[in-house]
């Protein structure tokens, strides 16, 4: 073997072997990127709660983890579980009034008492023709049953995947630190204080992403379901999840309350009916708006097509975790764009942003002193 071919085989075997190790690193950790990827976004958003936590404990950084931790399973966790065990609930009820044509009342969807007499008779032309329906395609339906049914057992991994992913953003964030030492470093390696700006800006997009797009469609649900739950909405929960659903597509929880509203003036249910139209427009729409103008103030403006899209392509790449997923993910890429598109005329600085304080922190002079 020539001296030359032996040169470039040991210098490629290393790299080879360097390639095949990542790649089978990413093959190993491919099923859990959904949750690596939520874990980092949860982090990155709480990051400045959990700092002050820790500063009001003086310093007691574990404490101030276990209690941000326990704050996400309550606020995040907690509700998911809810929502399963109403769908789990439902599910087989719903399945049987579907399959065999019983009244919808067996899942609490009877029609008001008060229904003119025009609408009764459309609902019950309806019926007959969803009865001469499942006589043509009863197969294909209960197919579809059983797709449902398998949709149930999604969501229990959606749980299991929102639980990992608390857990990876409590490890984050207890030891967020020394990874922003390493972030910074590995950013000024790779792009010197191009790389670091860049680092930075990434994480104000993760941060108010997360806070301007999932928060505004908690809190707006949250008030939201309070509603459901005061004028007695059957399954309130589904409805609430809905809504969520709604609020993260930007199209609004109006698609929910206003037909509600609507059921409940027909019932001859008027005094709950004209609440929740008040509560619709008043409470959930001024809890989303506040929301949305404190994060909006600090530079998150994104589109809805945006939102949109990267929730529909997180649900078919991911799973039901990308719905949280995609639209952080497509906000990031399109910040970062236009922070290199307006870096490039500028100079390499974007005017008017602001480095955050977790990355400026990130250089100590242990860094200072590793870098000389």
């Amino acid at each position: 073997m020539r001296a030359g071919t032996r040169d470039i085989i040991e210098k490629t075997l290393p790299i080879a072997a360097l390639v095949a190790t990542f790649l089978l690193g990413a093959l190993t950790l491919a099923p859990f990127v959904p949750a690596l990827l939520w874990s980092v976004f949860i982090s990155v958003a709480v990051l400045p709660f959990h700092q002050q936590l820790a500063a009001g404990l003086r310093g007691r950084r574990g404490v101030a983890t276990v209690l941000t931790f326990a704050a996400l399973v309550g606020l995040v966790l907690v509700p998911m579980l809810l929502l399963l065990r109403s769908i789990i609930a439902v599910v087989p009820d719903l399945a049987t009034a579907i399959a065999e044509g019983d009244a919808l009342d067996r899942i609490g969807l009877d029609l008001p008492a008060q229904l003119p007499s025009t609408w009764r008779d459309v609902w019950d032309n309806l019926g007959n023709d969803l009865q001469a329906l499942r006589n043509v395609i009863g197969g294909d339906l209960r197919l579809l049953l059983s797709s449902v049914m398998f949709e149930g057992r999604l969501m229990g991994h959606f749980i299991l995947e929102f639980l990992l992913g608390l857990i990876l953003a409590a490890i984050i964030l207890h030891n967020h630190e020394r990874l922003a030492r390493l972030a910074a470093r590995a950013a000024m390696k790779l792009g010197g204080d191009r790389g670091h700006e860049l680092g930075a800006q990434s994480v104000l997009t993760i941060r108010y992403t997360v806070l301007g797009i999932l928060g505004s469609a908690a809190v707006q649900t949250a008030v939201a379901a309070f509603a459901y739950w005061i004028v007695g909405a059957p399954h309130w929960p589904i409805l609430a999840f809905v809504t969520f659903l709604l609020g993260l597509l930007q199209v609004g929880p109006v698609l929910i309350w206003a037909p509600l509203a609507a059921w409940l003036w027909i019932d001859d249910q008027t005094g709950l009916a004209i609440f929740l139209v008040l509560w619709g427009l008043f409470a959930v729409g001024l809890s989303d708006n506040l929301v949305k103008a404190l994060v909006v103030s600090r530079g998150a403006h994104l589109p809805a097509i945006l939102v949109f899209l990267g929730a529909i392509g997180g649900l078919l790449a991911w799973g039901i975790v990308g719905i949280f997923v995609g639209p952080v993910v497509l906000a990031l890429c399109l910040q970062l764009t236009l922070w290199w598109l307006d870096a490039g005329k500028t100079g390499g600085h974007r005017p008017g942003s602001a480095i955050d304080p977790s990355m400026t922190s990130a250089h100590t002079p242990r860094d200072q002193e590793d870098r000389g």
